[in-house]
């Protein structure tokens, strides 16, 4: 029986959530990063869900798709989702946050009008992503006055899903991004996710890409 396989391209995009999340569970996994022509071979087989990557396949030949489902799957297996459903529901509630982020991102990447574009991109640095921020620590800060991670004294996918972004704001780099430098205890969180033994491992070994 072989072990999990991981189907993304070559950069963390989508497909790092559950590449973290695997490093945070210590289970071993093939990280498989497809070309655009190897992904066309692949996507005509009709394996993926949604014809879409990431998914992956479970070592008795299951396929699961959709960064988040992968993510909390993992989690799940590995005792780092909240086992308390209202925990449970924060977490979920903190990704969607951090998805919102996410998708303003992307919105500003695909943006064809220039001049449009840093307008939107001068919103989104100065407006939009402080003030998201600023509710991840007030909500960090109700539990245990933010010194373990959002859901106490123990990751969970929750803390990954806000790394993972975080760390898109600082090249991939171990470096603490620059947005969260007004804001303390997200910078403690996220040196917290960093110093996870699998995380920490992962992020020094993976493959250097550009996003």
């Amino acid at each position: 029986m072989s072990g999990y396989k991981l189907y993304y391209f070559d950069v963390r995009g989508r497909g790092e959530l559950g590449r973290l999340a695997f490093a945070a569970a210590n289970i071993e996994f093939e990280d498989i990063r497809l070309t655009k022509d190897e992904w066309a071979k692949e996507k005509a087989t009709g394996r993926s869900p949604f014809g879409q990557v990431p998914f992956i396949i479970t070592p008795d030949n299951k396929v699961l798709g959709q960064s988040f489902a992968i993510m909390k799957y993992i989690c799940r297996e590995a005792g780092l989702s909240p086992k308390d459903i209202f925990d449970e529901a924060v977490a979920n509630m903190i990704c969607d946050g951090v998805e919102d982020l996410r998708n303003g991102c992307v919105k500003i990447y695909y943006e064809q009008d220039e001049t449009k574009k840093e307008e939107m991109k001068k919103e989104f640095v100065e407006i939009t992503l402080p003030a998201q921020l600023q509710n991840l620590e007030a909500i960090l800060k109700d539990h245990n006055e933010g010194k373990g991670f959002f859901l106490g004294d123990k990751l969970t996918y929750a803390d990954i899903t806000f790394f993972d972004l975080m760390n898109l704001f600082s090249s991939g780099e171990p470096t603490v991004p620059e947005p969260l430098e007004k804001f303390p205890l997200l910078v403690d969180l996220y040196k917290r996710v960093l110093e996870d033994p699998g995380i920490k491992a992962w992020v020094e070994k993976r493959p250097k890409t550009d996003h």
